[in-house]
């Protein structure tokens, strides 16, 4: 049987080497490879996470994030990505993924997508406690009314 990331590296090799420049379904498809490959690890393929060890499970809530600048900074500085060793342009691509796939209705109907920009600025000011400061903005978007589990 042929898994899904199998598939996913095959036409993503494929598709780098027919053309220089990635059409919007060649980078759709890189950037659920980069999830799979930097995020499903601890997240799932469904985005379910494992919240009793810390891992928490964004599907429709982690669009919440945006809300609050420290949560769209946030989201940027969660540590597989970080660690990832990903450039700038692909962890913003992997992260607009992640929102478009997994946040449902809790993604603002005005949602501006990353810039590898904003990926660059964002690592260097990540946070030194990355559990106390999703602890906080948990606690931030509760008090506004976003009920995040």
């Amino acid at each position: 049987m042929v898994s899904r990331l199998s598939v996913l590296l095959a036409s993503f090799a494929l598709a780098s080497i027919a053309s220089p420049v990635a059409t919007s379904a060649e980078a759709k498809r890189g950037s659920e490879l980069d999830y799979v490959l930097h995020c499903s690890g601890c997240h799932y393929m469904d985005g379910s996470g494992h919240p009793e060890q810390g891992i928490p499970d964004f599907r429709e809530q982690v669009g919440f994030f945006l809300r609050l600048p420290e949560g769209r900074a946030f989201l940027l500085q969660v540590p597989g990505l970080i660690n990832s060793g990903l450039p700038d342009e692909r962890r913003a691509s992997v992260t607009n993924y992640l929102l478009r796939q997994y946040a449902g209705a809790s993604l603002p109907a005005d949602f501006q997508p990353y810039t590898a920009e904003e990926a660059r600025r964002y690592l260097q000011t990540r946070p030194a406690d990355i559990a106390a400061t999703r602890r906080k903005l948990y606690q931030e978007l509760n008090a506004l009314g976003y009920a995040l589990r």
